[in-house]
């Protein structure tokens, strides 16, 4: 009893340390306002960052104020963006930027790059 005990509390805290759920509405929403104007391909690779984060925490464009106003085809491709990412990672990243219109951010010094896509790069920890 008392090894089942120990292993439920690793379990338990475990998985609190990866982070919460990132639900697939969620997803697609920060996909959006990460990359809608990035195609498909843009796209994905958000989708993979976020996977492999297992997070939405810091990721801004969950909360992007044009989300609502993309068309329908925008909302379809980061549907399967979404869904395609769950089996096929193009990037082992945790974190991206678009460094076309913010420039490369402060935190890069503690990180690899590991993809690089229109105007996002995304890193990795080091």
């Amino acid at each position: 009893m008392r090894v089942i005990s120990i292993l439920l509390f690793v379990l338990v805290v475990s998985s609190s340390a990866w982070g919460e759920e990132v639900s697939d509405t969620d997803a697609v929403r920060a996909i959006i306002g990460e990359a809608s104007n990035q195609g498909y391909q843009g796209m994905l690779a958000v989708a993979c960052g976020i996977r492999n984060r297992g997070t939405l925490n810091g990721v801004y464009g969950l909360h992007a104020k044009h989300v609502d106003k993309e068309p329908k085809w925008v909302w379809d491709q980061a549907h399967r963006a979404w869904d395609e990412s769950e089996h096929n990672r193009i990037h082992n990243g945790t974190h991206w930027e678009n460094i076309k219109v913010f420039g490369t951010p402060y935190w890069v010094k503690d990180m690899t790059e590991v993809y690089r896509y229109k105007d996002h790069v995304f890193y990795k920890r080091r």
